[in-house]
């Protein structure tokens, strides 16, 4: 891939110059995943070496740029004046964030599950490890309040969060909290508040920083909530999002219109986001009301033509600026003004992180598919893009990489309203319903599948009736998305090449590493096969090929479902093909299996246990 970047700079009023490079990609691949560290320094990558970094977080630090390359697991740092790449640290083998934390940097290595507290060299300036703090397991987002006294960090299918202080240069864990949904988001906020977001559906945690507890809970009317912050203007919380409507088929005319998906930017007053703190009372947007975006609470991010994919992470400026990245069509939204419409910057392959540097001057844009990092600049009458930083030559892409590029692309749908992110988000669900003739009909909208596990679990579609993976790919194509692509250019491949790469969620009870004894364990295998569930939950998948009346039927009176596959059951809540059920207890309640012999209250809980740890 050749990439050439044009760099303009200011530093202290010194005049600006202009720097030219040209870097051509070389043809063969290399691997990074070697992991780091001798005695505290982190090796640095040799500027030759061509890769596929994945960049998903970025700071400013030091006069220099810093950003967190999740697929090498390495940081790069880059000199601003120049736009140079001056070195790229081997750290992890992944990376999900990263922070600025008083004189160093806070990194997340995600397969460790560990902070790294990482500080420069006195004489190099060159990144090395301090110290190493472990955090709940699968760490996503990290991140620190104005004054630097508390650091949060979110964990996606443990569902916790993790806080943490200092008052010296170590970091220590405060305290450990449950969350009811898995969060990805955090946002610390004026009232020593911490908002906490749901990573695929809609629900916000407050967090009360000071005594390490929830106030309460929020829920937005949306989903994949990637954008937070808040505006110090108007002291509201701006939220990010999309929103399905369930009971729109998805027709040419009604993606056009942007009926069956908007996205939308929220805002929530301080007031609206108090009430009760029981985790099954969430205080809620009404939905009919958040429906009608174009109030002054919710703000419409796309038009008829003109769709807005998969909106994500904001700033906005003391003056009122906002930038917010619009990561499914790789645009950057901006609006110089609250009241006024947004206009749009081209950015680099699907801008996912952005942050605002101290002058707010400059705001800079990671691109997650193509290394690079677009510039902003705030100086002027409106923002305008100055230029795009290399992060180094890119390796050639597997058939499933380009298949994961193309699974997060808006583009392929009607006009850019949604990609295949925006429902199965991160390859997961967002946990709502959707009317997509998936299985054969309409005016029947089912539930969302995870695509976790899917490459090895068919057939597809809640009635079984896609053979290959590759015929639900072309369905949904065509009918959900209503593609404009010719059909002899679907990239169906590569989407089940990507597919198959996913592995099921890990259960929630492994995630938290839940203690649970051997004898247990067994009693719970034991019920699982003695009540009959292997008759149709059966093999390694834990599914079938066949289709089963279990009791219950959509709106156009079908009855005969196929069972899901069952590893990573305990993430994927509501259940059935219609969500009704909100827990797995619900479902063992429900008799839907079996009316005949209703489960009693230990084959109930036997059975709990037994999915929560598949």
């Amino acid at each position: 891939m050749a990439c050439v970047y044009k760099f303009w700079w200011r530093i202290a009023g010194a005049t600006a110059y202009v720097l030219m490079l040209s870097l051509l990609a070389p043809t063969a691949a290399a691997g990074m995943n070697d992991v780091p560290t001798i005695s505290g320094a982190f090796e640095i990558v040799s500027d030759s070496e061509a890769s596929y970094r994945v960049p998903v977080d970025l700071t400013v630090w030091n006069s220099q740029l810093w950003t967190a390359n999740s697929r090498t697991g390495t940081v790069s740092r880059i000199d601003l004046p120049t736009g140079k790449t001056v070195a790229e640290y081997r750290v992890a083998k992944s990376l999900s964030s990263l922070a600025r934390w008083k004189n160093g940097l806070l990194l997340l290595d995600d397969q460790q599950h560990k902070i790294l507290r990482c500080a420069p060299d006195s004489v190099s300036g060159d990144l090395q490890l301090a110290q190493t703090i472990p955090v709940s397991q699968y760490p996503v987002r990290i991140a620190v309040s104005s004054d630097e006294a508390f650091v949060a960090v979110s964990s996606l299918w443990s569902r916790r969060l993790t806080l943490l202080g200092g008052t010296g240069p170590d970091l220590k864990i405060q305290q450990t909290l449950d969350l009811p949904f898995a969060p990805r988001l955090l946002k610390f906020i004026p009232g020593g508040l911490l908002i906490v977001a749901d990573a695929f559906g809609g629900q916000l945690a407050i967090v009360e920083t000071a005594t390490a507890s929830i106030r309460n809970y929020h829920s937005v009317y949306g989903h994949n909530i990637r954008g937070l912050e808040w505006n110090p203007g108007t002291h509201r919380l701006m939220v990010a999002c999309q929103t399905l409507d369930p009971a729109t088929f998805t027709s040419y005319e009604r993606i056009f219109w942007g009926v069956v998906m908007q996205n939308g930017l929220h805002s929530i007053s301080l007031e609206q986001l108090s009430g009760s703190a029981e985790a099954s009372d969430f205080v809620s947007e009404n939905p009919a009301y958040s429906g009608a975006y174009g109030t002054p609470q919710q703000y419409p991010l796309g038009t008829p033509s003109t769709g807005s994919g998969d909106p994500g992470a904001m700033v906005v400026t003391n003056n009122d600026t906002t930038l917010l990245v619009l990561s499914g069509v790789s645009q950057v939204a901006f609006r110089t003004a609250s009241h006024l419409p947004f206009e749009r910057l081209k950015t680099g392959l699907r801008p996912e992180a952005i942050y605002l540097d101290d002058t707010q001057q400059h705001a800079f844009i990671a691109n997650r598919f193509d290394d690079t990092i677009t510039v902003v600049s705030l100086d002027g009458d409106a923002p305008h893009i100055e230029s795009t930083i290399c992060l180094g030559d890119v390796r050639p892409l597997s058939i499933a990489e380009q298949g994961e590029r193309i699974f997060h692309d808006a583009t392929i749908s009607l006009d850019g309203w949604f990609s295949c992110h925006s429902c199965h988000t991160d390859g997961h669900t967002n946990g709502g319903r959707a009317d997509t003739f998936g299985d054969e009909d309409k005016g029947a909208a089912k539930k969302i599948v995870s695509l976790m596990g899917t490459g090895h679990s068919g057939p597809w579609a809640w009635n079984g009736s896609k053979d290959s993976l590759e015929d639900q790919i072309k369905t949904s194509l065509i009918i959900t998305m209503q593609t404009q692509l010719p059909s002899d250019q679907l990239p169906i491949d590569s989407l089940a090449a990507y597919l198959r790469t996913l592995s099921p969620a890990p259960s929630l009870g492994a995630a938290r590493n839940e203690a649970a004894l051997e004898s247990q364990l067994q009693a719970a295998r034991t019920a699982f096969s003695d009540a009959g569930c292997r008759n149709c939950h059966a093999g390694d998948g834990f599914t079938s090929s066949e289709v089963y009346d279990v009791g219950i039927h959509d709106e156009m009176g079908e009855t005969l479902f196929n069972p899901p596959s069952l590893p990573g059951v305990s993430q994927r809540a509501p259940y059935f093909h219609d969500g009704r059920a909100p827990t797995l207890a619900d479902v063992l309640k429900s008799s839907h299996h079996d009316p005949k012999t209703p489960l009693t209250e230990q084959q109930i809980q036997q059975l709990t246990l037994f999915l929560k740890r598949l």
